[in-house]
């Protein structure tokens, strides 16, 4: 919107645009405009000392120059400048830049540090600025200062997320918002009141966990040499969704029960046999290993466990187990000349689009795999099953010790789990 100045106002507040970086524009730069209090100096010819007002509203930028005024005048026209002062300066792109840093771990305050995942961080600035451009439509994100945003941008923002995200993830867009200006508040110290801090969130209803049946799951490994590896997109761009190791991929998803990034590193050093001989694999858990309580958790709650069962270990002999065994090789994919995070994103591609292929109707993607898995376990280990899901591991360790608790749930998944009950 073009800034106007009214009849009558106070000597000094000009309107400056940033980019043409001159007083009064004519030009249509409207998104760079703010208010620009010039102050001369006392007992100086021409000396000014300038300040560029937050607000965009004529009457609060007023407030905000003769309070500048008072101060400079208070000060003999020397500037001090606070931390909060500083603080408060910060654009709203500026302020995006500065959780951004601190998400990376490059803060100035070691000591309030975060560790999170690149996802995590990706997605939290990702939020952000979508925020911001939902901004772009009434102010320009480079000068408007990031304390000046209130109730009317976060109803705007309320609006475009509610279009463009299903309840869960309106839910999370709107907490990592609120997430944002606590940063803001809490580490960077800017007064101002958290205008996210209170809102509707979007009730989720929770249905049962959409498993998959063995007739489903076969239909799926069988279409993959039977059916067109080609996913036409509505764009036209047609691309090739078969890969020699989608077989043997989606069978370790399914008795294992992994995450994708879980079973894509899975390697066969990782098996080990414990004192009864029942064979199971000791692997990393991320989720647990970038958690901020990790520090805290014993050696035995950062291990996961995966019971190796009759059906896994037929699999995984048909995969070269007695020629890898104890090797550092991957299970899956071993000779890969790509990334893991390129291998997920192809098996997740290519699950559904097998999927599709063999006329499987629900909601279904490779993710429901893990569903199946713990869905099985479950009737089989009832509470045991979270010994299952959720502990971790940071590394194999050379003289492992396990639980007696967890080594008898072990025992019990290898010796009697059988997925879809057979």
């Amino acid at each position: 919107m073009k800034l106007k100045l009214p009849k009558n106002s106070l000597a000094g507040i000009k309107v400056y645009c940033n980019k043409c970086k001159k007083d009064n524009p004519k030009c249509k730069h409207h998104e760079f405009q703010s208010f620009r209090f010039r102050l001369h100096v006392a007992g100086s010819k021409s000396k000014v000392k300038t300040k560029v007002l937050n607000s965009k509203n004529y009457d609060e930028a007023l407030a905000e120059a003769i309070e500048f005024k008072n101060l400079m005048i208070k000060n003999d026209f020397q500037t001090i400048k606070t931390d909060v002062e500083i603080s408060n300066e910060y654009s709203v792109v500026d302020a995006i830049l500065k959780y951004n840093q601190f998400l990376n771990g490059d803060h100035r305050f070691k000591h309030l540090q975060k560790n999170v995942s690149v996802g995590h961080r990706t997605e939290c600035i990702r939020f952000c600025e979508y925020f911001a451009n939902t901004l772009k439509k009434n102010y320009g994100i480079s000068t408007k200062r990031i304390n000046t945003v209130n109730q009317l941008d976060v109803a705007n923002f309320y609006e475009w997320a509610e279009n463009h995200y299903a309840p869960k993830t309106f839910n999370k867009c709107m907490g990592g918002l609120k997430s944002f200006f606590e940063f803001l508040i809490d580490i960077e110290g800017i007064e101002m009141k958290n205008p996210f801090k209170t809102y509707v969130a979007k009730p989720i209803i929770k249905g049962n966990a959409q498993t998959i049946t063995k007739k489903e799951f076969e239909k799926i490994i069988n279409s993959i040499e039977l059916v067109s590896p080609n996913k036409v997109y509505k764009n036209g761009v047609k691309k090739n969704m078969y890969y020699p190791f989608l077989g043997n991929a989606f069978k370790l998803f399914l008795l294992t029960g992994g995450r994708r990034e879980e079973v894509v590193d899975l390697k066969w050093n990782n098996i080990h046999t414990g004192i009864n001989g029942v064979k199971l694999f000791i692997i990393k858990n991320l989720k647990v290993e970038r958690s901020n309580k990790s520090k805290n958790l014993s050696i035995q709650e950062r291990f996961k466990y995966i019971p190796i069962n009759e059906d896994l270990f037929d699999l995984l002999k048909e995969m070269g187990y007695e020629e890898f065994k104890n090797s550092n090789n991957f299970i899956l994919y071993p000779e890969r000349k790509m990334t893991s995070k390129t291998i997920m994103d192809k098996l997740s591609k290519s699950f559904t689009h097998y999927k599709e292929q063999s006329n499987i109707e629900g909601d279904v993607s490779l993710k429901n795999l893990r569903k199946t898995y713990l869905s099985w376990v479950n009737s089989v280990m009832m509470k045991d099953t979270k010994i299952l899901s959720n502990h971790s591991s940071d590394e194999i360790l050379k003289d492992y010790y396990l639980d007696p608790t967890i080594m008898t749930a072990v025992e019990k998944a290898a010796l009697e789990v059988k997925i879809f009950g057979t």
